[in-house]
């Protein structure tokens, strides 16, 4: 049997055996900690991005109609328009006013049946594709449809492209520029330009009526 001092290791062993462990430990130590902090780098990125996503969503996104009443439609046609301005150049929108005005002469405020049955807001028509449109009702044997939409405010869309690119309303887009020019919006001289987007040979005097509408409604 050996001397009790020949199994205990020399204490200059022991105090190195002692630091190896404690470095192998701290290097365990540090590597957990790199990890925890990759970890919640990989979460603060993710939440981030998500967070960007919904606001990119909220501020991208097409708004929603909603209205009981002319002046809630009017409100819902205002956030399209809104929403839409960021589609196209300045010189491009539709004066406001003269939007909404059509807007709640076109669809009755929203309660007409094109605007019900085809989210259809502008009055618009179509002559291709007939069986995709609706059937006047007054005219059911009209060689064109009422144009159905997929929302509302793509209705409002389609028709601020219609007014900027038919050559039936290059009047109304030099009085646009001429108002831009002279830094004026007097939405009464559009009127009478477009007497050709209706059949209706009152259509001027109609818009006249419904812009004081809704300027009774505080527009």
């Amino acid at each position: 049997m050996l001397p009790l001092y020949k199994l205990t290791a020399p204490m200059g062993q022991r105090k190195l055996g002692k630091r190896i462990q404690d470095k192998l430990l701290n290097q365990s130590t540090s590597s957990e900690g790199k990890v925890n902090n990759f970890k919640n780098y990989i979460l603060y990125v993710i939440t981030t991005l998500i967070w960007l996503f919904i606001i990119l969503f909220v501020f991208y996104s097409e708004p929603a109609f909603g209205y009981s009443n002319n002046k809630q439609f009017i409100e819902s046609v205002n956030k399209c328009a809104d929403y839409l301005d960021k589609k196209y150049k300045k010189e491009e929108r539709i004066p406001r006013k003269l939007l909404l005005t059509q807007a709640a002469l076109e669809s009755n405020y929203g309660r007409s049946r094109y605007a019900r049955e085809g989210n259809n807001l502008m009055g618009i028509y179509q002559f291709k594709n007939l069986h995709t449109g609706m059937t006047p009702s007054q005219n059911p044997n009209a060689t064109f449809r009422v144009a159905k939409f997929k929302s509302k405010c793509h209705s409002v869309d389609y028709y601020i492209n219609l007014l900027n690119t038919k050559d039936a309303y290059k009047s109304f887009r030099n009085e646009r520029e001429l108002q831009s020019k002279l830094r004026v919006n007097d939405v009464n001289r559009y009127f009478h330009l477009l007497y050709n987007y209706s059949t209706n040979p009152e259509y001027p005097q109609l818009l006249v009526r419904t812009y004081r509408e809704i300027v009774n409604l505080g527009f």
